[in-house]
């Protein structure tokens, strides 16, 4: 399948010819059943990285930093309660895209993909040949899942699009190994110690920036580290508007992933948004930092947090105004408009960011909102929702079939019902094999009010460790009430619940 950059793809879709030259790209078996369906809705499935629903004013969060999501909220479907299934990339995405929990898939690692033998179980193949079907990231890690569904999307952007740094001599050159030499470009020459190739690389992908740019981003512009891709967050969604656009003008329905670097770090807000929430009077509640985690000082971490707050609200703004766009455009009327993170971050118990085996609040629940089309009223679901359930809720919308192996349930409001026994969980184990039973990891389970972490393998007091919360009256999660009296028994079920759930798969590993 060739892949198509943002570019050509503007260029080609403006009449009928042009359009005729982008069906003349995708496989003759697709082609022919690319008919539009008044009954089969599109779906843009928007996924911004590294946004915890705990940083939303959409959620709670005494800053105002998503005036533009609460004001959506509005005619959306609001899951309150929602649960990436990894607090990193590569597990929380490749959950979403398969409607598997990471001990099912396997996705556990970095540069990891998908089990093979279930790479055929993504959201691309299982919506069918009626829907036409794209795909962007920004992100180094789900680009590799991406390329591992490349058979099943009908056009998937390289990751440099929509950006102000030109890679468009390396896109030619290795047009079906983006990835591949993505990894020698910026690990063989920018890493190779060379001062003379690491100044070479430099100016060659020097980004193509105006003054004013510069002038507006007085931390530096956002960038996502691979090819050195800067970016603003307007030309961004501008490009996203554009795309979105000229999908509309195809024949058959179509499916829209893009998954954008913002709000993670490194957090570049632009100017008008980059003090805004500088010396005013909220103040974290400061929480004792946890072993495991990478021991950042308090003070360090607010500054960090002040600084994601705001490029949080930057994003805000810029999905609100791409929203209005395709509003206005009429293209909302029959779209299914999603908003999502594939993990969340954290800025307390010694942490910045996210990259370690805690499973606390702020790293895996994160924000979901569905704006269904035509629809006027907001409507809020409190019990606990995961990411395993989008596949099967997106394909139902779509009007297909669910596998019978798919873990995630249809979302309350989308064809399923409030469920307050379901338990949703979560994990991390980057440092097991894909391949054997877990030895370290972490894991997480949520049911009703009460949330358990089990610590796996690693050292001292958490090689094999438990904390329990109600969040209902601990939302900070401060407490640990495993071995409370009153407790006790329920922490102890959900851990068998949990331990189960564990030894199933890795049995099924094994076997």
């Amino acid at each position: 399948m060739r892949k198509i950059s943002r570019r050509d793809f503007i260029k080609l879709g403006w009449s009928a010819l042009q359009f005729a030259t982008i069906s003349s790209m995708v496989p003759n078996s697709r082609r022919v059943t690319k008919e539009k369906s008044a009954s089969a809705p599109n779906i843009v499935l928007l996924i911004c990285d590294a946004m915890s629903a705990h940083n939303l004013s959409l959620y709670g969060y005494p800053r105002k930093t998503t005036p533009n999501l609460n004001r959506l909220a509005e005619r959306a479907f609001v899951y309150n309660h929602h649960y990436s299934n990894g607090n990193w990339t590569t597990p929380g995405t490749s959950s979403l895209l398969t409607g598997l929990h990471p001990w099912t898939h396997r996705a556990l690692n970095q540069t990891a993909t998908v089990k093979k033998s279930l790479a055929g179980h993504n959201i691309f193949r299982l919506l069918g040949d009626g829907y036409f079907k794209l795909a962007y990231t920004q992100n180094y890690w789900a680009n590799y899942l991406l390329e591992q569904f490349s058979p099943d999307i009908d056009s998937l952007l390289p990751f440099s699009d929509f950006g102000l740094t030109d890679t468009s001599l390396a896109n030619l050159k290795f047009e079906n190994d983006l990835l591949p030499s993505g990894h020698a470009l910026e690990r063989m020459l920018y890493y190779g110690n060379s001062l003379l190739l690491s100044f070479l690389i430099d100016l060659y992908y020097k980004p193509k920036t105006t003054a004013e740019q510069i002038r507006d981003h007085p931390s530096g512009l956002p960038t996502t580290g691979i090819y050195h891709n800067t970016f603003t967050l307007r030309g961004l969604f501008d490009g996203i508007a554009e795309t979105i656009t000229l999908l509309e003008k195809k024949r058959a329905p179509f499916f829209s992933y893009f998954h954008v670097f913002p709000p993670h770090a490194p957090y570049s807000p632009r100017k008008d948004f980059m003090e805004m929430f500088d010396g005013d009077e909220y103040k974290p509640l400061v929480k004792e930092n946890h072993p495991l985690a990478f021991g950042f000082a308090q003070g360090a971490q607010g500054l960090k947090a002040d600084k994601y707050d705001a490029f949080i609200a930057n994003l805000d703004a810029e999905i609100g105004r791409m929203h209005d766009l395709l509003s206005s455009q009429g293209i909302l009327d029959h779209t299914y408009f999603v908003i999502t993170s594939d993990h969340g971050e954290i800025f307390e118990r010694g942490m910045s960011g996210h990259g370690s085996p805690l499973l606390y609040e702020p790293l895996i629940r994160v924000p979901l909102m569905i704006i269904p089309p035509g629809n006027q009223t907001r409507r809020d679901f409190s019990t606990p929702t995961s990411h395993v359930d989008l596949l099967p809720t997106l394909l139902n919308i779509a009007g297909q079939p669910l596998p019978d192996s798919c873990e995630g349930k249809l979302l309350p409001g989308l064809g399923g019902s409030d469920d307050p026994e379901r338990s949703v969980f979560s994990m991390e184990a980057i440092e097991s094999s894909a391949y054997k039973p877990f030895t370290k990891a972490s894991y997480a389970i949520r049911k009703g009010r009460y949330k358990l972490i089990h610590y796996q393998g690693y050292p001292h007091k958490y090689f094999d460790y438990d904390e329990f919360y109600d969040l209902q009256e601990d939302s900070e999660e401060i407490q640990n009430k495993f071995s409370k009296p009153r407790l006790s028994e329920i922490a102890e079920e959900m851990k068998k619940e949990l331990m189960d759930s564990i030894q199933l798969a890795n049995e099924k590993l094994l076997n």
